[in-house]
């Protein structure tokens, strides 16, 4: 009875320690950029980036809610998509590079290269068809244009 107790107390254990590692794990599907690594993340080779600009103070950014980590969770699954987000508080010289003037900005890079500006609704399948759509077509415009080299 002892060793079921024990088991049962160090399970319990392990569990209460685990479990908030796995709720933090949740958000790792929206990568903060910062100035630090803004740049060579949006470089990365065949891969399209779709970041959100915002401030704290913002009302606008604050009535997302949690629309941008909802949306990062839907295309966690995605091969070359990812999602980021930059505070334009502490990242200005970022937002300053990409000519962000309100926010929330939505913004799609691909190879380094904006792409497109999103402006649509604010919803998780809106946010999804269009990164879906943009990426493509910057993927396959990226691959004509080094056929173009050979």
């Amino acid at each position: 009875m002892k060793t079921q107790l024990a088991a049962s107390l160090i399970f319990t254990s392990l569990l209460l320690f685990l479990l908030p590692s796995l709720t933090i794990h949740t958000k790792a599907e929206v990568i903060t950029l910062t100035a630090d690594t803004f740049s060579d993340k949006v470089k990365e080779k065949d891969t399209a980036w779709f970041v959100k600009f915002c401030v704290p103070w913002c009302k606008h950014c604050k009535n997302l809610g949690s629309l941008w980590e909802d949306f990062g969770k839907v295309v966690e699954s995605e091969d070359e998509i990812e999602v980021g987000e930059v505070d334009c508080s502490t990242s200005k010289p970022v937002c300053s590079k990409v000519d962000i003037h309100s926010y929330p900005t939505f913004k799609l890079f691909f190879d380094g290269e904006e792409v497109a500006k999103y402006q649509g609704p604010r919803d998780v399948e809106s946010l999804k068809n269009f990164v879906l759509d943009q990426a493509e077509e910057a993927a396959r415009k990226a691959h004509l244009g080094s056929d173009k080299e050979l």
